[in-house]
């Protein structure tokens, strides 16, 4: 191996995770695919981090250790100043890759140059477990963004040519990865693995536990931002609207429900003449985004004061086929409140 130009670089920014530490290095170095550098950028620890790095002995890590702390976005934009390989995989301090990971991506990205960005679905461990099953294709994720961010980045790896121009932006802290994939994806082709080779570590510390209503209020500009490339009407659809009925954090108006149903018509219809999504993906997408609404509005308990009053008259106002869910939905809850109240009658009978 070369060590001055690796094949890939496994950039791993850290901070404070001396209970995880070596556990997520020792994942990166038992890799079936040996060709990279660790270059590993200690965010001014204040725990047994840095020591808990040293104990381990490859000449393939690279440490860096900054002065004070300076947060995850320096980190990531200096790590990928600093690398040396073709290839940067991602890598956070308290997950765990699969031994096959980086072979499995770095076949995607040569196999085909089209692809700049390769993904995977992701293992969540510790206090919860699921799977995070990230769509495949391009065309999917870039659609997906409209909702959440749909590709991980610690599980990511990146041609670093193709994405060199491309910075972490401060002003985005706490949805950095969001900011930063609604930008690339306009340049670079991204595709996921359909398989789990990334384990999630979570636990309470994680920045989406401390800093979720930060998280929350900044992810809505990145749905804007990606909205308006739909070139709607701002006016007749202002900003305070679709972020009301996205969060529903607020109460709502009948003229609100009336307007966001058609603003998800003119989506439509100018993405039709655009072309900016593929279209088959963007209509799911829609669909999707209106019957998330539709379910919080009647079938869960919401904090912005609609009455039963309310909802009724606002049947009149869905699309067809929401109308349908909900009446269909309200039939199946009464025909299962009847059911159990008729099993708890015959128990009481019995006894």
């Amino acid at each position: 191996m070369d060590k001055k130009n690796p094949m890939i670089t496994v950039l791993m920014p850290v901070y404070n995770v001396e209970s995880f530490i070596k556990e997520s290095i020792e994942s990166v170095l038992n890799q079936s695919y040996s060709d990279f550098e660790l270059l590993i950028i200690d965010d001014g620890s204040t725990d047994n981090s840095v020591n808990k790095i040293l104990e381990l002995s490859d000449s393939r890590i690279r440490l860096i250790k900054k002065d004070k702390n300076l947060g995850l976005i320096d980190s990531l934009n200096l790590g990928i100043k600093l690398a040396r390989g073709k290839y940067i995989a991602r890598m956070d301090g308290d997950d765990i890759s699969t031994p096959n990971r980086f072979q499995k991506q770095l076949d995607v990205l040569l196999s085909d140059s089209e692809i700049k960005v390769c993904g995977c679905w992701l293992q969540r461990f510790g206090n919860h477990g699921k799977i995070i099953k990230h769509k495949e294709f391009h065309d999917e994720i870039v659609a997906e963004l409209l909702m959440h961010c749909s590709m991980s980045l610690g599980a990511v790896m990146f041609e670093k040519k193709a994405l060199e121009n491309y910075h972490f932006d401060e002003n985005k802290k706490h949805v950095e990865d969001y900011d930063f994939w609604s930008r690339v994806s306009w340049a670079s082709k991204l595709y996921n693995i359909q398989e789990v080779l990334y384990h999630y570590r979570s636990h309470d510390k994680q920045v989406t536990k401390v800093f979720y209503d930060i998280q929350r209020k900044g992810d809505i500009d990145i749905k804007l931002f990606l909205f308006k490339k739909l070139n709607y009407d701002t006016g007749e659809f202002p900003n305070d609207l679709i972020t009301r009925m996205i969060w529903l954090t607020q109460k709502i108006a009948m003229k609100d429900l009336v307007l966001f149903f058609k603003w998800i018509k003119q989506l439509d219809h100018n993405n039709r003449r655009l072309k900016i999504f593929s279209q088959k993906e963007l209509r799911e997408v829609l669909r999707m985004i209106k019957r998330k609404l539709v379910f919080e509005l009647y079938f869960e308990k919401t904090s912005i004061g609609l009455d039963k009053k309310w909802r009724l008259k606002a049947l009149a106002h869905l699309p067809i086929n929401e109308m349908f869910f909900v009446v269909i939905g309200k039939i199946r809850e009464m025909l299962k409140i009847k059911m159990i109240n008729k099993f708890n009658k015959n128990v009481v009978l019995k006894s």
